[in-house]
């Protein structure tokens, strides 16, 4: 029996060493062949692509549509599994590859039919931008087809690979639609229930300003919105109200990021531009983008050189320069959507009513295949606005019109950047452009600067397009797109500087135009300003890198000076926590999110658990009327919420307090209450304990034994959100660069990760370091290691 057992454990050890080396085999298999040269279909003439010492890529061709395929190429080798996941993100396909633990997301996003109007927008392009889409999908399939092997993860989620479309390109652009805007239309729908729920002078100081903090490139700033007075708001004549946080329904705001900006030559050391980015998005592995040099060269002549971060699955540079241009963007948060509540026709259910009578619903029929199981159909219900999304309180449905769901706002325009000779043709090409709206901050050779938004901007017909409206209003919906003659923009201004962080960039009729989707309050921005003009004349990129990485904590010092004012004699006495929180403000405050610092984090939850708790009585009624609803406190609420802390008027104290005194160290004690389990002493509640990084690749969590070899190492890093260098556990730059137009051997660029999706890959991890330490790394890529010709 003995003899019996050690066979089966001899045999199983066996079977395990196998399946471990068949699994190492296909690992090494998917790796892809970086030198030498392969015949391929659907070039004009032979490519290259040369990789670095860090795995950037140049790819060359003799047109664009032959640098399109190398990229594809490139960005299939190192990249693919992150270009399905993007694709099918927007196209709610995810299901079809992952199961049905994607299923509520993909039925969410089904809803738009992005895949439709991929297809519509590919078709409607000119057909040299057609060209290029359907180059990169064959170059991608090349690509793919050149491993030996599938990427590892087909193998763990035992699929198959499907082939690249020209249209996937456009789903890809649409999927960042998905990240940077409001597929679900929940700022909107927000705002209007927090209308419908409390007094108009109420429902206007909520959504204040926070003007203290406004950095607009137009010098304009709002009004402080008064508090209400008791005749108008009194929340102790609100009855038998829950006025406590549920955890769900007061959640965090979603990080908002990316900071760019531009220095005329006037003030650079070269007399050039310079031009810096750093945009702010969840961080994964691989990363984002895919840094790259994409170079088009014809019988000796350099037609175009632009070099920056790439999305893998898309043809285009999307921010970088090209030696004559630099260019840089930030998500804008102007207002790109509408939701319109549906008044039903009474006399027919299957149409509905507007300003001009009764239109029939649309439908369609949508299967989402899931992968070891049973596909499913959802019943799309489709307006002349769009689809519907939902239901309001009173039960009518909701229609969501947004410009994602028209073509001319998925183009391929940006890829005439790559070639643009000055700030003046930028600016042309950023009006046309058909992407999510960003802030747009351009420099040139010359020494030239401008702002403006590029993408699509509706043009609107009238009312307020904040709140929810009827169908049956007659300004309901968009008329067309904001003439590129009448789109904001500022270019050259005295100060020679322009800059841009998610906040209101400008203000009266301009703003009218861009509208207000829940701008950042400005302290990012307002850092950034000051630092630029403290930076003086004869700027490098390296005086832009140290803006880049500033952690001070200017935001939050005034809120610290709050606590110890509270924190007097009277409040410690018999309160040994709070006396312990004393004594690290005053004596560990660094004035920076630094790693080390304890106050900087209890500060910090201080002032998260007030807003938090503010917010959520302010808002109890629309609470009550829609408990199941996740309301999230704007970023300009911290106006609002510095007024109430100073003033402390007695009828918005929240109830079950005897005074704004006694709310105020309630908050404290449930700050230190919820971090009791992770910070036993304060002294050792460091910023850093928190603010440890976890960036993961997509199937780490489902392979845990190796997630350690698939995920990015957990480091502490200082900075936060409302300073320039932003920085959570899984959010933060994306990539840094910084460039003097025409001198980008002089500037630097960082992402986090590196430019391989292959663990077994040398640049796995490749760039990973330097961007966690702010070390500066080239912009240009570097003397090529590898070289790989692409033969028609």
């Amino acid at each position: 029996m003995r003899k019996w057992f050690g066979r089966v454990g001899l045999a199983l050890l066996l079977l395990i060493v196998a399946v471990f080396l068949a699994a190492w085999v296909t690992l090494r298999s998917s790796l892809p062949a970086l030198d030498g040269a392969v015949t391929v279909s659907g070039l004009s003439a032979a490519a290259t692509i040369a990789r670095d010492a860090r795995g950037s890529v140049t790819v060359t061709g003799a047109t664009r549509r032959d640098a399109a395929y190398a990229l594809g190429y490139a960005h299939a080798q190192d990249r693919w599994f992150q270009m399905d996941l993007l694709r099918r993100a927007s196209a709610g396909e995810l299901s079809a590859l992952l199961g049905r633990a994607t299923l509520d997301v993909d039925r969410g996003l089904r809803m738009h039919r992005f895949r439709a109007v991929a297809r519509r927008a590919l078709a409607e392009a000119p057909p040299e931008q057609r060209a290029v889409f359907e180059a990169y999908a064959a170059g991608a399939n090349a690509g793919l087809a050149s491993l030996r092997a599938p990427p590892f993860e087909y193998f763990v989620l035992r699929a198959k690979p499907e082939a690249w479309k020209p249209e996937d390109s456009i789903l890809v652009v649409l999927t960042m639609f998905v990240d940077l805007q409001d597929p679900e239309g929940h700022y909107e729908i927000q705002r209007g229930l927090i209308h419908d729920a409390i007094p108009e002078a109420a429902f206007h100081f909520v959504y204040g300003a926070a003007p203290d903090w406004e950095a607009a490139l137009d010098g304009t700033r709002s009004d402080a919105v008064p508090p209400p007075t008791a005749d108008e708001y009194d929340l102790a004549k609100l009855g038998d109200l829950d006025f406590s946080p549920p955890e769900r329904s007061t959640r965090a705001r979603p990080p908002v990021g990316s900071n760019n900006w531009a220095v005329a030559g006037a003030r650079s050391a070269t007399g050039s531009a310079i031009v810096a980015n750093d945009m702010h998005l969840g961080l994964r592995v691989p990363n984002t983008w895919y840094h790259a040099r994409v170079r088009v060269e014809s019988a000796g002549r350099v037609v175009s050189d632009a070099t920056g971060p790439t999305l893998p699955g898309t043809p285009v540079v999307v921010t970088g320069s090209n030696g004559r241009v630099a260019w840089a963007f930030t998500n804008s948060y102007g207002d790109y959507s509408d939701v319109i509540a549906i008044v039903p026709d009474p006399a027919n259910p299957k149409n509905y009513l507007s300003a001009d009578g009764a239109h029939p619903f649309g439908f369609a029929d949508e299967t989402i295949v899931v992968h070891d199981g049973a596909s499913e159909t959802l019943h799309v219900v489709t307006t002349q606005w769009g689809p519907v999304i939902g239901q309001d309180s009173q039960g009518r449905s909701l229609a969501y019109l947004w410009t994602a769901h028209e073509p001319a706002a998925v183009n391929g325009e940006m890829l005439g950047m790559e070639a643009a000779g000055s700030v003046d043709e930028a600016l042309a090409i950023a009006a046309r452009a058909g992407i999510p709206a960003q802030n747009f901050v351009v420099g040139d050779a010359a020494g030239r600067i401008a702002w403006t938004v590029a993408g699509q901007i509706p043009k609107r017909r009238g009312g307020d397009p904040s709140l929810p409206r009827l169908s049956t209003d007659p300004e309901v919906g968009f008329d067309g797109w904001v003439a590129p003659a009448d789109r904001p923009r500022i270019a050259d201004p005295a100060d020679g500087q322009v800059w841009t962080a998610n906040a209101r960039v400008v203000g009266g009729a301009a703003l009218d135009v861009i509208g207000d989707s829940g701008y950042d309050r400005g302290a990012r921005s307002g850092q950034i300003a000051a630092d630029l003009r403290a930076a003086g004349d004869r700027q490098t990129p390296r005086e832009q890198l140290a803006v880049q990485l500033d952690d001070r904590a200017l935001f939050l010092a005034r809120w610290r000076d709050l606590l110890l004012t509270l924190l007097d004699d009277a409040a410690l006495k018999g309160a040994p926590l709070r006396a312990e929180l004393r004594d690290v403000l005053q004596k560990l405050w660094s004035g920076r999110a630094a790693v080390d610092d304890p106050a900087y984090r209890l500060v910090r939850a201080f002032r998260d658990e007030t807003s938090k708790r503010v917010f959520a009585a302010l808002v109890a009624p629309a609470r009550a009327a829609r408990p199941e609803f996740a309301f999230r406190a704007p970023a300009s609420f911290e106006g609002p919420l510095w007024q109430l802390v100073q003033a402390r008027p007695a009828n918005l104290l929240p109830p079950g307090n005897a005074d704004w005194r006694a709310f105020l160290l309630a908050s404290v004690d449930a700050t230190l209450n919820g971090l009791a389990t992770d910070c036993p002493k304060l002294v050792a509640c460091t910023w850093g304990e928190r603010n440890t990084t976890r960036i993961r690749h997509p199937l780490g969590p489902a392979l845990a034994p190796l997630a350690r070899w698939l995920d990015m190492p957990a480091l502490p890093l200082p900075g936060d959100s409302d300073m320039p260098r932003v920085q959570g556990r899984a959010f933060g730059a994306s990539e840094r660069f910084a460039v003097a137009v025409g001198h980008e051997a002089e500037g630097y660029y960082h992402m986090p990760t590196g430019q391989s999706g292959h663990p077994l890959s040398p640049y796995y991890r490749s760039m990973h370091a330097d961007w966690a330490e702010g070390k500066p790394a080239p912009f240009l890529p570097g003397p090529a290691r590898h070289t790989l010709t692409l033969q028609p």
